[in-house]
């Protein structure tokens, strides 16, 4: 009985033990879980004010080049910059907590490359400001407090501090601009889209030399036009010749209701036709022509023989007509009877003296430009003037003369006068380039700029630079079809490829392509000759491909509202960058506003990266 209950007091202790051994032992498990549960939501609580920071900072350096923003609001860079990492701290809670950024928390300052590392260091407070620190704390000091624990209390402590700091910077960019230069870029300045476009042929006309207000040696007698209130009129903006001063240059307004049988700056000499013109036989008898003369130069009785395009010299004043009549205008002027014509009625090229120099070529060049203008140009039914309006045809003066030089030697080798004028959409380019270089100068960023242009052929025209103003003004010395008149897309980004693959990059740069026209794609390799518009599309696509796959991004511009938008379009995906196009709706100044704006925002769009 006594060996029973003994045992029985021994079992009891036993359990007894063993109890007070589990409860220990489930305090300590409940106190590393609480641990652990602490632990856990600390490393999430670093992990997501790391990503809060991130995006913060991203946010804020993508609003230091925001300069035009900053001057509507009245503000500063900065302030948008402060604005904007609030803005994306509040909009990524952390652990379901919304945070605030103190203004300590951000820190502005400059980002300088490291040759030694290979990074950048944050120079904080040194300007030019290109990077910004954003802090995000839960610590003790901040005004967002400790982060509270969970279970730690039990032990004593109730919170830690949490924080996370990132850095992020304005990446520095090598941008190729590629400009188009086909001879289209003129078009918005041609007779053929009068009825389409807000034609700025008169603009033209008024940049070339020899203008009554350019000190060029003017061919207008200033009194001939009424002056406006600022002492000028639009009928003397360009030089003339001949018989073109005493027209000027007619109607100002081309639009679609325009009539060139109606336009007093045309005077019709038409072939095989006699011609009957107060304001011509004004003009030939002030000369000094006697009506014999003047008779025989406004007959077509001789046309067929090849007389036509002698009497249209002679009419508009390019060349004299020594004809050897008695009394004539080669006797006033004492020529010589053996250097006069026969003295019949036929305006024969070997009676011809050439009087009028365009420009500063010789005689015998501006010979050979009046005669392809007379009877290569004005008596064709195949020009584009022609076909937008057949009353083009034969009707002669300063409008059909600029637009046959446009049309038909539209090049610098031929008329380098028009790198001065306002052809457009090639001016509105001009323009909006001068305020893509202006944009980036105020930036004082490290971006470097090139200049490669396309038309049959793709060329490299400035090394990058950051000496920006050399891009404006190779371009604003440039023209409508430059070099040459096709477009060769592929050519011109291949260029873009080479310049920012060349010793003149920044290694640490992003690299960027500008891609512009106003046309379409139709050289289909890079030696090709023109006028293959699917083989030109493939080209490009094809070779803006390889510029993606080497990590160039291509921002495509299209002008005008002839373009190929749709093939931009697909470029600007092949090459993860966007396509903004100026349609010109609303005329010239419409389109170099959209232009300018366009320009400026891609000038201040400048890549973000995190360097810590």
């Amino acid at each position: 009985m006594w060996r029973r209950i003994r045992q029985t007091v021994k079992g009891s202790r036993r359990r007894a033990v063993v109890a007070v051994q589990v409860a220990v032992v489930l305090t300590m498990l409940v106190g590393f879980a609480a641990l652990a549960v602490d632990v856990s939501a600390m490393y999430t609580v670093k992990a997501e004010s790391q990503r809060t920071a991130d995006a913060a900072a991203l946010a804020a350096a993508s609003r230091l080049s925001a300069y035009d923003e900053a001057l509507e609001q009245g503000v500063t860079v900065e302030t948008l910059a402060r604005s904007a990492a609030t803005e994306y701290t509040v909009g990524n809670a952390v652990l379901g907590r919304q945070l605030n950024l103190a203004e300590t928390d951000v820190t502005f300052g400059h980002a300088a490359y490291n040759s030694s590392t290979g990074g950048y260091d944050f120079n904080p407070g040194q300007t030019p400001y290109d990077a910004v620190r954003v802090a995000v704390r839960q610590t003790e000091d901040s005004s967002n407090g400790a982060f509270a624990l969970f279970f730690a209390p039990i032990f004593g402590v109730c919170s830690a501090d949490v924080s996370a700091e990132a850095i992020a910077m304005l990446v520095p960019r090598d941008i190729a601009i590629v400009a188009d230069l086909s001879g289209s870029h003129n078009d918005d300045s041609e007779l053929c889209h009068y009825k389409s476009a807000d034609i700025n042929l008169h603009g033209v006309w008024d940049g070339f030399p020899g203008g009554i207000d350019d000190g060029a040696g003017s061919l207008w007698d200033g009194d001939e036009f009424p002056l406006d209130g600022d002492g000028y009129s639009a009928q003397m903006a360009g030089p003339a010749w001949g018989l073109f001063k005493e027209l000027g240059y007619g109607t100002e307004t081309l639009d679609a209701d325009f009539d060139p049988t109606a336009d007093s700056g045309l005077i019709e000499l038409r072939k095989y036709q006699d011609w009957s013109n107060t304001v011509l036989e004004s003009f030939l008898a002030a000369q000094g022509y006697i009506p014999d003369e003047i008779d025989a130069i406004m007959s077509d009785a001789h046309d067929g023989d090849g007389a036509w395009d002698e009497r249209v010299a002679t009419a508009l004043g390019f060349a004299r007509w020594d004809s050897g009549v008695p009394g004539g205008l080669w006797e006033q002027l004492g020529i010589d009877p053996g250097d006069a014509g026969n003295g019949n009625d036929w305006v024969g090229g070997s009676e011809l003296t050439w009087l009028e120099v365009f420009g500063d070529r010789s005689i015998s060049t501006s010979k050979s430009i009046w005669r392809d203008y007379i009877n290569g140009y004005m008596n064709k039914n195949w020009t584009s003037m022609y076909y937008a309006n057949h009353d083009f045809r034969y009707r002669f003066g300063v409008k059909t003369f600029i637009n046959y030089l446009t049309e038909r030697r539209p090049s610098n080798s031929q008329t380098p006068e028009f790198a001065n004028t306002h052809q457009q959409p090639m001016q509105a380019v001009k323009e909006a380039v001068v305020h893509l270089v202006t944009t980036i100068e105020g930036l004082e960023s490290e971006d470097q700029l090139s200049l490669e242009i396309y038309g049959t052929r793709g060329r490299h025209e400035v090394d990058l630079t950051e000496n920006y103003y050399e891009v404006s003004n190779r371009l604003n010395a440039m023209q409508a079809g430059h070099y040459d008149a096709w477009t060769n897309m592929g050519a011109g980004i291949l260029r873009g490829i080479e310049e920012l693959n060349s010793a003149n990059a920044n290694p640490i740069s992003r690299k960027v392509m500008f891609l512009l026209t106003d046309g379409y794609a139709n050289v289909p390799c890079e030696e090709c000759s023109g006028g293959d518009y699917s083989g030109g599309k493939v080209y490009a696509r094809t070779v803006a491909q390889q510029a993606a796959d080497q990590g160039i991004q291509i921002f495509c511009v299209s002008v005008g509202s002839y373009c190929d938008e749709s093939l931009m379009d697909e470029i600007a995906v092949i090459g993860d960058g966007e396509h903004l196009n100026a349609s010109g709706a609303g005329g010239v100044a419409a389109m170099s506003a959209q232009l300018n704006a366009i320009f400026e925002r891609l000038g201040g769009r400048r890549p973000v990266e995190l360097i810590k």
